[in-house]
């Protein structure tokens, strides 16, 4: 496809935006907090130190005048940037000495800040009384009625990744046409290196023994050897060690980068004549170190050539090893680990079987979930970032976003999820409601039905306020390329959802409206803003839970052009233990649809009626990942709420709306998706500053797009003009240029 350069709106001049103490801020339990990230980061299968750290390393904003190498004496420093005549844009990893030091050259230099993730509540024992989780913003009627269920629609969800091990939502991950799962880890957390090698002595598919050791080549870590009990790689050697990618940094581990020794050798075959093929006899090892539900997660991977000699395309996680030492408790005894290839399932890009996954009980039914393969990672370090080049003087600048696995099997991209927020969100609209679950706590089985179940979900991972741009732009069909945004012809997503903000206000000198991140979303939804062939890509936004009071609404769900959700009750969910049986809100169990106390509101800080729809925030059912303890027995399922979980549903309900008008052949942009889900919105009889326009309603959206339910829609073009003249001043001074 012919790729077009395009010119975008700048967040060069952020320095106009925020001033160096802005910060935003994790709120409610059970969502990440990193600030108190605490992880038992025990392992014996694979030691590695990860001490817990005090004075971190952190992100900046850098920009200003001049370029990325005047600025940068080490391209290390830099997780990506973007340069310009006018200037550049970048945002780094520094320590405070540093960033001062960028600071005393001239340079505008503003600490970036994890995002807050709307979501208001999450828990994964509740025992509960019903859910009618299935028909949501009448959308189970949409499926029934139109057999509308938002097939040939992508929605990108910006979130903290998605896990993708619930056979509820595991046919939705978004494929390209070659089936390969496209995916976005914008933080860099996914990149899982596996440089470490280890010869074998092949001779017609037989492995043989080294008479001499000194024959392996000068960068090899070490040998495979022959033994009674079978075929393996010898990383007990002096020089058995691997290089693992620390994703828990900096919270975790003195470096990006650990020394892991693995504490057995790994077999890789049960006789000389029966192993693990290898076309060129040179086998990758790595380990792909993580967390979930506040437990380290390591597992050791074998990478392998077994059709071209030197194109690795196979992986083999030993995720039984990695099971026992996920399970142990701290006063258990170390496993029996079994340090074995031989009995795991090799996975291969584009085989619909990339997810790395084990049934620890032999009950035919996987328990335990270590990610999917096939993520694009964002090289924040400048690992393999050699070909993207400043200048002559700095080789290198980081950014690069590396392919799903490298051929010469130096490293592949894999995508989880650490705390399960971003699964939930994506569960919210893709659940296909083919597992069965004891939501009633009765032993009768229920199903969990999403907003649009034949969705595609494209999941960007991004824990970052600074890394959002690189997500949305990825996401709406952009590539950074040469230091420079290139559009390739058409978005990634048609939707694209934000369950998170900063609710917390920075102290701004523009307030959040004519924030940076708000320019950019209204760029992004409007056709042609940003190229000639743009055609813009549906926004939806969590309105935040700040509430109840007015003008309470942060970043991005402010943005004038996005569709900012609030949140309203959910009656069906009824407390346990001293509450049990008792409603969630009001004297009854008739009280939903009524608008959440915390449910941010209005207006924008140009008058914008905010939020513009409502959906369910208090509360709901979706499926979650699979991994559980022995000790913790659970269902694969959760009690989600919060905006977080309004955003989702109307994004879901947009999907409907989106296949409806393709179904029809009818021209749609984003306003138009707009238009229609406020315009078939229920009214909660609440003012617009609290409802907008009234809780989503895909049904009746559906029914406008197919003539039907006597209703017709009316718009005018007045919003746009009004808001257009208000913010042209803010607008006339971006470098038009950058970012």
């Amino acid at each position: 496809m012919h790729r077009l350069v395009v010119y975008l709106p700048a967040f060069f001049l952020l320095i106009f935006l925020f001033q160096q103490t802005s910060y935003g801020f994790i709120e409610e339990i059970n969502t990440p907090n990193f600030s108190n990230l605490d992880i038992d980061t025990s392992s014996d299968s694979i030691v590695i130190d990860l001490p817990k750290q005090e004075n971190l390393a952190k992100r900046y904003l850098v920009y200003g005048q001049g370029t990325l190498d005047d600025a940068y004496l080490d391209t290390k420093n830099i997780v990506y940037g973007i340069d310009s005549e006018k200037g550049f844009f970048s945002i780094g990893i520094l320590t405070e000495n540093k960033a001062s030091q960028l600071k005393l050259r001239g340079y505008n230099v503003i600490e970036d800040f994890p995002l807050d993730f709307h979501s208001k509540y999450a828990s994964t024992n509740a025992i509960t009384k019903i859910s009618q989780f299935g028909n949501i913003a009448n959308s189970e009627q949409v499926h029934k009625l139109y057999n509308v269920t938002g097939k040939g629609v992508t929605i990108a969800v910006v979130d903290t990744g998605v896990d993708f091990s619930n056979p509820d939502i595991k046919e939705s991950l978004a494929r390209d046409d070659d089936n390969k799962p496209v995916m976005l880890d914008a933080d860099g957390q996914g990149l899982v290196l596996t440089n470490s090698t280890f010869v074998a002595n092949i001779k017609n598919d037989r492995v043989y023994n080294f008479s001499d050791a000194k024959k392996l080549p000068a960068n090899a870590t070490s040998n495979v050897y022959v033994s009674k009990d079978g075929v393996f790689l010898n990383t007990l050697s002096k020089n058995g060690t691997l290089t693992v990618y620390n994703s828990l940094y900096p919270y975790y581990g003195s470096s990006y980068l650990l020394e892991g020794r693995i504490t057995g050798d790994m077999k890789i075959g049960t006789s000389k004549d029966n192993f693990i093929p290898s076309k060129s006899g040179v086998y990758h090892l790595g380990a792909i170190l993580a967390a979930q539900m506040g437990k380290m997660q390591a597992v050791i991977v074998l990478v392998t050539d077994p059709n071209v000699a030197g194109v690795y395309d196979t992986i083999t996680p030993d995720m039984s090893t990695s099971w026992m030492s996920y399970a142990k408790g701290a006063d258990d005894e170390k496993p029996d680990y079994d340090f074995d290839f031989t009995d795991e399932t090799p996975i291969t890009i584009g085989n619909g079987k990339e997810f790395l996954l084990y049934d620890s009980d032999g009950d035919g039914i996987d328990d335990y979930s270590a990610g999917t393969l096939g993520a694009r990672v964002v090289d924040i370090y400048g690992l393999f970032s050699d070909e993207a080049e400043i200048d002559y003087k700095l080789n290198a600048i980081n950014g690069t976003l590396l392919s799903p696995i490298d051929e010469n099997g130096m490293y592949f991209g894999v995508m989880n999820d650490f705390t399960g927020h971003g699964t939930a969100t994506a569960s919210t609209i893709a659940s296909k409601g083919k597992m069965q679950y004891d939501v009633y706590n009765d032993t009768k089985k229920s199903t969990i039905l999403g907003i649009a179940p034949d969705v595609s979900i494209l999941p960007v991972k991004s824990l970052w306020f600074g890394d959002t741009f690189y997500g949305w732009m990825w996401a709406a069909g952009f590539e950074n390329e040469d230091n420079t945004w290139v559009y390739v012809g058409e978005p990634k997503a048609d939707i694209i959802s934000n369950s998170w903000g900063v609710s917390t206000f920075p102290n701004l000198e523009y307030a959040p409206g004519l924030d940076i991140s708000s320019h950019i979303l209204n760029s992004l939804v409007t056709p042609q803003s940003l190229h000639q062939n743009y055609t813009g890509t549906v926004m939806v936004s969590s309105a935040g839970n700040s509430g109840h009071g007015y003008g309470t609404m942060g970043m991005p769900g402010i943005s004038s052009f996005g569709i900012s959700v609030g949140a309203t009750t959910n009656n069906d969910f009824v407390g346990y233990g001293p509450f049990k049986d008792q409603p969630r809100f009001g004297n009854t169990t008739d009280h939903s649809d009524h608008v959440v106390d915390f449910s941010s509101r209005g207006p924008g800080v140009i008058g914008d009626p905010k939020p513009d729809l409502m959906s369910i925030g208090a509360y709901s059912f979706v499926p979650s990942a699979i991994t559980q303890l022995p000790d913790e027995p659970r269902e694969s399922f959760s009690v989600f709420g919060g905006t977080s979980m309004s955003a989702p549903i109307t994004a879901g309900s947009a999907a409907l709306v989106i296949e409806s008008l393709k179904e029809k052949s009818l021209d749609y942009d984003p306003f138009a998706i707009r238009n229609l889900l406020m315009s078939s919105a229920d009214d909660l009889h609440n003012d617009p500053l609290t409802q907008g326009a009234g809780l989503v309603n895909a049904l009746d959206a559906v029914r406008i797009v197919n003539g039907h339910g006597g209703k017709f829609l009316v718009h005018n073009d007045a919003t746009f003009s009004n808001i257009k003249e208000v913010i042209d001043v803010p607008l006339s001074s971006f470098n038009s240029d950058l970012f």
